[in-house]
């Protein structure tokens, strides 16, 4: 027969090579499906909006803090449009901080209804306009009160609380006592006729809480009590180039629209554009303008009576001057601060005692809120109080918005300042957040509305700690006047900014801190820190609004090419993955280095949550500081596609490496045993005059065969994947096989005895148990025992370093938020991958049990002749493969440890007892299937 026909007919051979070849077809098809989810999963998630940042100073380190708006200014306007000029820029939008601004809120106040029904005197011609959204007078409801017909004793007891999320501090408590009744209506005889007037009871004081507080009134829907004025609250404002901007975000930067139909610089005059205003609602103005705003140059104005009121009280207290300029603003709608008004109730009598608990009303500023103006007044509801004012219809937004116009500042909170810590097995890095001053917020405005002075006693002071450090930029000029032109949503911001490859946009895309441990470092549930009053802590939220660099100029007092820009945001004109559009980006990012700006390229970075400890976050009435704990914040890990990407390929190889060259070894070892059982037909050829060198060639030709399908697979499997380690582990598979095939050959000189057991002599070990009858027939038959014990050893440590390499893919993937995502996408093919290896091991190491299988059952088969029972065979078996694994068992944990400290070492140990399950599972498995 040929080589052919004796590889067929030895049919080990064949199973074995054949068991090798699907282990190969189908490890390549599982590592290059999770190749291709891998290098996809990259490719989608790592190109944000922009793919350089331009910064003066962009500091150290791969991990980027998303603070990139942060008052540092230092690029012009001349290096901007050469940036815009460059062939490769799609994109270049600038941004910058502009100002701190301080703002008091309109006065609260506290609606108790006390509706006194329809009159045509005092809801005149309104109620009867149907078109404007009113309601029929004959369809108006009864009047109703929360209010006693007789004047009632009060107190009311005014709280406000803010939260960072951790803990409350509250900034003011005041109280207020009066009595208030049941409004009527009054008609009186003047010279043109009869009028209709509102009166409060007979014997009502009304409630009056300290100055600039008002006191009460009534009208047709309620009695109105003027509550303390909320504390102050500091916004940020940023600087964009709108139609920039408006390119960068897409169709999420519609919002931006109407900035770009602001004004030239020149026609920003804050004088005549609140004349123009005043203008319009002295000359009349209709219901419709009223409620959407009157067009002012394309754009409708929706707040432009917050704007007049503002100007009018800015003009009267001297705080515009000739100079002053408007500043139009995309304001933010909302706020995360967490700032809650509370008046507490109470009926009371003559001597104060409580006669009655009425309740409790509350607001928080919550997504009511937008600084410069208000969406609503910010009004509290007495307890069982309903709103009949919509019976009116639509009245327009006419409200005041602010009790007192902002105040701006050109000295600003800087980006907070970090030192590194440790740096963790997945590459993440501890940071320490620098504190900084006390600052001092909870103040009271120190004149009033009408110029009165304010008793700053109402209140104690709060001190915030400050982590941003203040900057003085720009020069004092004349105080601008806010010009509300739209809202944006800073939710819908960050939407569009993407998750997994979100960049930074700078200061209008909340970036919140979130606690995770104590100071002492104890896991405690997340919750989320809250801005804080100064807007100079730790926690930020979105800018208060936006306005363009003419605003910046107008409010910092900068003129023509200042260096104003803190950071631009480039856009590669190359299309494509981030891994495409690379060489092109690249080349961007060094035309800018040679303008003398520093160019980050961020396309393939990813979002990472950086864990910061935060001391001195607060003191005690004594003084004494105490640490905050650790937070996390979404930072940039820049290049982490690359770094996701070669990990993740590398840990996919060496599954396959570890997976196929595994089994080899196995198939190896099998092949060695086999070997043996053919030294009689080595006898027999060697008695016929072969030579030992033509016997070993005539065996290497049945396992060229093997080799010549184990080649053709690997090429098939080559072209097929066209990759390189694609062929390298075919290679070492097919070079394995051949060390194997020759050792095995080399096993074939003939002796004239062979595993003959030699008789009478006394270290014959007597049988008188199923174990020791095992023990002497392994250790009769030393070579198969060695043998089997091998390849259940390598068994062992090829579980153990897949398990490894397992266990260690998501510490190789690294901390971003694209390590998680790829290392999700890989982690099924993986397992399947180490589950085949797994298979195909413990296939090859049965097969190889099965050498002896003849011989056993023949020696079992005279044991139950001479009387053992079934039970007593079971336990010849299991005794056997017990001992083979207690054999094993050192070379699979040792090897297992060997491979994990080479290709895993965080998962070493992890490796070596999944070496040492493999064996001890191998043993039941070989002795239920090996019978």
């Amino acid at each position: 027969m040929n080589a052919v026909q004796r590889f067929i007919r030895s049919k080990v051979l064949l199973l074995t090579a054949a068991i090798l070849i699907a282990a190969m077809c189908l490890s390549v098809l599982v590592q290059g499906q999770s190749q291709a989810a891998l290098n996809r999963t990259v490719d989608e998630n790592s190109r944000g909006l922009y793919d350089v940042l331009v910064q003066t100073n962009a500091g150290s380190g791969a991990l980027m803090q998303p603070d990139i708006a942060n008052g540092s200014g230092g690029i012009t306007f001349d290096q901007l449009e050469a940036i815009r000029n460059l062939s490769g820029t799609s994109v270049a939008a600038p941004i910058s901080l502009v100002s701190r601004v301080t703002q008091n809120l309109e006065s609260p106040r506290l609606d108790a209804m006390d509706f006194l029904g329809y009159n045509a005197g005092l809801a005149g011609t309104a109620a009867a306009d149907q078109a404007a959204g009113a309601t029929a007078p004959e369809q108006w409801p009864a009047a109703e009160s929360v209010l006693n017909d007789e004047p009632t004793k009060y107190r009311l007891t005014a709280t406000a609380v803010s939260s960072d999320g951790v803990s409350e501090t509250t900034l003011f408590k005041s109280t207020a006592e009066g009595t208030l009744g049941k409004a009527k209506l009054v008609e009186e005889q003047t010279e043109g006729g009869k009028s209709i007037r509102i009166a409060a009871p007979e014997g009502e004081t009304g409630i009056k809480f300290p100055a600039p507080a008002g006191g009460s009134e009534h009208n047709l829907f309620n009695a109105s009590i003027s509550l303390p004025l909320a504390p102050e609250v500091t916004e940020s404002v940023v600087a964009v180039d709108p139609a920039a901007e408006r390119a960068l975000l897409g169709s999420a930067g519609d919002f931006l629209a109407p900035l770009e139909k602001a004004p030239p610089a020149d026609a920003r005059d804050a004088g005549a554009i609140g004349r123009y205003f005043e203008g319009l609602f002295t000359n009349g103005i209709s219901l419709e303008e009223l409620d959407e705003g009157p067009d002012f140059l394309g754009v409708k104005l929706k707040y432009w009576a917050p704007l007049m009121t503002q100007y009018q009280q800015a003009k009267r207290s001297g705080q515009l001057t000739e100079d002053s300029q408007a500043i139009p603003l995309i304001v933010r709608e909302g706020t995360s601060l967490d700032l809650r008004y509370n008046v507490k109730i109470e009926e009371i009598d003559d001597a104060g005692k409580v006669v009655k608990e009425v309740g409790t009303a509350s607001r928080s500023l919550d997504k009511d809120y937008l600084p410069f103006v208000s969406k609503d007044p910010f009004a509290l509801d007495w307890p069982g109080s309903t709103d009949h004012s919509a019976l009116l219809g639509k009245t327009g937004n006419f409200n005041q918005g602010l009790y007192t116009p902002a105040e701006w500042s050109t000295d600003f909170a800087a980006a907070p300042k970090y030192t590194d810590g440790e740096t963790a097995a997945n590459g993440a890095v501890a940071k320490t957040a620098v504190p900084g001053e006390w600052v001092t917020v909870n103040r009271l405005p120190e004149t009033g509305a009408n110029g009165a002075p304010v008793d700053q006693t109402q209140r104690e002071p709060v001190d915030e700690r400050s982590y941003r450090e203040n900057l003085e930029t720009g020069e004092k000029v004349a105080a601008p006047l806010a010009m509300v032109y739209g809202t944006f949503s800073p939710a819908t911001v960050a939407e569009a900014a993407g998750d997994v490859n979100k960049l930074p946009l700078g200061g209008y895309d909340p970036t919140p801190y979130t606690l995770v441990q104590d100071a002492q470092g104890k896991e405690v549930q997340a919750a989320e820190l809250k801005p804080s009053l100064s807007a100079t802590g730790l926690a930020s939220q979105s800018a208060g609004a936006i306005t363009d660099y003419y605003g910046l100029a107008a409010a910092r007092g900068y003129t023509d090419n200042a260096a104003v820009i803190d950071a631009v945001r480039v856009r590669a004109a190359a299309p494509g993955s981030w891994k495409e559009a690379q060489p092109e980006v690249e080349k961007l990012a060094a035309e800018i280095r040679d303008m003398g700006l520093e160019a980050t390229i961020v396309a393939g970075s990813a979002r990472e949550d950086a864990s910061i400890f935060v001391p001195g976050y607060s003191k005690d009435d004594a003084g004494k500081e105490s640490d905050l704990g650790t937070v996390t914040q979404s930072w940039v890990r820049q290049d982490a596609a690359d770094a996701v990407s070669g990990s993740l390929s590398g840990t996919n190889i060496t599954l396959l490496f570890l997976t196929l060259c595994g089994a080899a070894l196995l198939t190896g070892a099998s092949t060695v045993s086999y070997i043996r059982k053919r030294r009689t037909e080595a006898g027999t050829l060697r008695a016929m005059g072969w030579t030992q060198r033509r016997i070993r060639n005539w065996v290497l030709e049945e396992f060229g065969v093997g080799a010549v399908l184990l080649a053709a697979a690997g090429i098939v499997l080559s072209l097929v994947s066209w990759s390189l380690p694609t062929v390298l582990v075919s290679a070492a598979v097919l070079a394995l096989y051949a060390g194997a095939a020759y050792f095995a050959a080399r096993q074939l000189r003939h002796r004239d005895e062979i595993d003959q057991e030699p008789q009478h002599d006394e270290r014959l070990i007597p049988v008188d148990s199923p174990l020791t009858f095992a023990n002497r027939q392994l250790a009769t038959n030393k070579f198969n025992t060695l043998s089997l014990a091998v390849a259940v050893g390598v068994f062992g440590a090829a579980v153990g370093g897949l398990i490894a390499l397992l266990i260690d893919i998501p510490r190789a993937a690294g901390a971003s938020a694209l390590s998680g995502l790829a290392a999700t996408s890989v982690a099924l093919p993986s397992i399947l991958l180490a589950l085949a290896g797994v298979l195909v091991g413990l296939v090859l190491t049965l097969v190889t049990g099965r050498f002896e299988l003849n011989a056993k059952r023949q020696y079992l088969a005279i044991l139950a002749a001479m009387g053992w029972n079934p039970d007593m065979l079971r336990q010849v078996r299991l005794f056997e493969n017990a001992l083979v694994g207690t054999v094993a068992l050192p070379l699979g944990v040792l090897g297992a440890l060997g491979i994990g400290l080479l290709l895993a070492p965080y998962a070493a140990l992890w490796a070596g007892l999944a070496g040492l399950l493999a064996v001890l599972c191998w043993i039941p498995i070989a002795t239920k299937v090996v019978q």
